[in-house]
């Protein structure tokens, strides 16, 4: 037992007596192993980030379902309904009128009438019959509201026409009876040329050589309401007419409305809206040309489609 703590006691007493030695590392030494640190941060990654989302696991607090809802319908785009359009209607309905267009000059037209014709030997004939320049004519009238001469007026101009159709040929001229200045009318007169310059002929069915034609516009200044009963009922020339611009046929009777809303337009199809009419309305038939009734109620006048009358 004494033997084996002498023993001890040597051994601790030769390590005492070892020289001393410092080992300085080299430069290199000291650099991480940067192959060991890589996969140690991968190792981290797809612990810490990748497996959350791959297990389906949510670490931190979700966003309420109602605010999700609600910021999502903030962010969306929001996109305008669809128009309504009326059962069996032929077109979609059209949107009301905007307040704004009362703030702009308007021009209001109503369907032309025939004053003269002749046959290819310039014979005047006393019959005309009809010919549909109105399709043609209508929408390039209503430009003249853009007219630099037509701004701020207020009144009606006859305007006419000289159909040639063996030379294919249309010519705007001036017609009677107008209050408005000659320096204004002559201003109108040449934008209504140009209007017509590029006017093929070639698509209007004809009888004649040559027709007389003449349609009444009725300016009306900004601000002011356009009327276009009155427009139609005041137009033009007190001259006989010799045939009609239009395909329409005369009718007589009572019509009732059969939509919830019903269009009455200025023209036939692509009129201006002039009324909005509700189901069970009682309507007054004077007129029709092809799928479009006639109508007057409140003494008022417009144009609506057969299925909003049931016919």
């Amino acid at each position: 037992m004494l033997g084996d703590v002498l023993d001890m006691a040597k051994a601790d007493m030769a390590k005492r007596q070892r020289p001393l030695t410092v080992d300085i590392p080299r430069p290199g030494d000291e650099q991480p192993v940067w192959s060991r640190v890589g996969v140690i941060a991968l190792v981290g990654f797809v612990v810490g980030v990748a497996w959350p989302k791959l297990a389906g696991v949510r670490i931190g607090p979700t966003v309420p379902s109602d605010v999700k809802a609600t910021a999502e319908a903030t962010a969306a785009p929001a996109s305008p309904p669809p128009a309504a359009a009326a059962p069996g209607s032929a077109e979609p309905e059209a949107k009301p009128p905007e307040a704004a267009a009362k703030n702009q000059q308007q021009v209001v037209v109503g369907p032309g009438r025939i004053t003269r014709c002749s046959d290819k030997k310039n014979k005047k004939v006393e019959d005309c019959g009809e010919l549909q320049f109105d399709p043609i004519a209508l929408p390039r009238l209503k430009e003249l509201a853009q007219c630099p001469a037509a701004l701020g007026v207020d009144g009606k101009l006859p305007i006419g026409f000289e159909l040639n159709f063996e030379k294919k040929e249309v010519q705007v001229v001036k017609g009677k009876k107008t209050s408005l200045p000659a320096s204004t009318v002559s201003g109108i007169l040449q934008c209504a040329a140009r209007e017509f310059s590029n006017v093929s002929l070639e698509e209007v069915p004809h009888k004649y050589r040559r027709y007389s034609l003449v349609y009444t516009a009725t300016f009306y200044p900004p601000g002011a309401q356009a009327d276009a009963a009155k427009a139609e009922a005041g137009g033009g020339e007190q001259e006989q007419a010799a045939g009609t611009t239009t395909s329409e046929t005369a009718v007589s009777g009572l019509a009732t409305v059969s939509w919830d809303t019903a269009l009455v337009r200025g023209a036939p199809k692509e009129g201006d809206v002039v009324m909005r009419l509700v189901r069970g309305t009682r309507v007054k038939l004077v007129g029709r040309q092809n799928d479009w009734y006639k109508i007057e109620h409140r003494g008022k006048t417009g144009w609506m489609y057969r299925g909003a009358i049931g016919l």
